[in-house]
C-alpha cells in the first residue's frame, strides 16, 4: 500500500530539521526528535520500514493513498531573482482613487482570516484567483510585466493610508486578490526559517517578488505555495 503526508499538511527540511505547517489546526509545528528522524527517512526514502509508516500513521501524518484519489502535486515556484522594490516602475493610478478598494479588500480578508482555519482562507483564495485570472499559457511579455507592476505599486502605495497594522499573510492576500481582479495571475508563498523559528510570507509572480525583497524572501525555506 501506498501512503502520503495527510490533506492539510505541508512540510520543508531546514537545517535538517522537518517544520510543518497544519493548516486546519492554524499551526506550524516540528516533531519529537525520534519521530522527526523517523519521517525524514521516510520522506529521503532511506527508510520507509513497517515501523517507520505504523509510527507516522499513528500520529497523523502519513494516511494510506487510496486507489484513484491521490491529491494533485503541491504548487511549486521557482528561486526569486526580482523584486518589485528593486525595480523602476512607471506609477500609474491615482492612489486616492484606489484607497477605497484597497482598504475594502484588506477589511474582508482580515475578518475572513479572523473567523475561520487558514485552510478555508486559502481555498477561497484559490477559488477566486481561478475564476478572474486563470495561469498565463505562456510566459508573459514586457508589457504585462510593466501593467503587473504597476498595479502591484498602485496597491502597495495606497497601502500605506489604509489604517490598519500590516501582517505579511493578510497583505499578501489581499495583494492577490487586488491583482486577480485585474487579471494579473501571482501565487502566495509562505516560508519559514528554524534557529530562531520564525513563518513570513510573500506574493509572487514567476521570478519576480511583489511585496517584499529577494534577499528577506531568499531567507526563508518555502513550505507551501498557494
Amino acid at each position: 500500500m501506498q501512503y502520503r503526508v495527510r490533506n492539510d499538511l505541508s512540510y520543508c527540511v531546514v537545517d535538517g530539521h522537518a517544520v510543518f505547517l497544519d493548516v486546519a489546526a492554524d499551526r506550524y509545528f516540528h516533531l519529537p526528535d525520534q519521530l522527526e528522524k523517523s519521517f525524514i527517512g521516510y520522506a529521503t526514502a532511506s527508510d520507509r520500514s513497517r515501523a517507520t509508516v505504523a509510527m507516522l500513521i499513528d500520529h497523523n501524518i502519513l494516511v494510506p493513498e487510496e486507489k484513484g484519489c491521490r491529491d494533485d502535486p503541491p504548487a511549486k515556484i521557482g528561486s526569486p531573482l526580482r523584486s518589485a522594490y528593486e525595480m523602476p516602475t512607471c506609477h500609474t493610478g491615482s492612489v486616492m482613487l484606489a484607497l477605497p478598494e484597497v482598504m475594502a479588500t484588506i477589511w474582508r480578508c482580515r475578518r475572513r482570516i479572523g473567523t475561520g482555519p487558514l485552510r478555508d482562507v486559502i481555498n477561497e483564495t484559490v477559488r477566486y484567483r481561478a475564476q478572474r485570472c486563470p495561469p498565463p499559457a505562456a510566459l508573459p511579455g514586457l508589457l504585462h510585466e510593466q501593467r503587473l507592476l504597476q498595479a502591484a505599486s498602485l496597491f502597495l502605495r495606497a497601502r500605506l493610508y489604509a489604517p490598519i497594522e500590516t501582517r505579511c499573510l493578510l497583505d499578501s492576500i489581499s495583494l492577490s486578490r487586488f491583482l486577480a481582479r485585474r487579471h494579473f495571475h501571482s501565487k502566495i508563498v509562505l516560508g519559514v526559517t528554524n534557529d530562531p523559528f520564525a513563518a513570513h510570507c510573500w506574493v509572487q509572480a514567476g521570478d519576480i517578488v511583489l511585496n517584499d525583497t529577494v534577499g528577506n524572501a531568499m531567507a526563508h525555506t518555502i513550505i507551501k505555495v498557494i
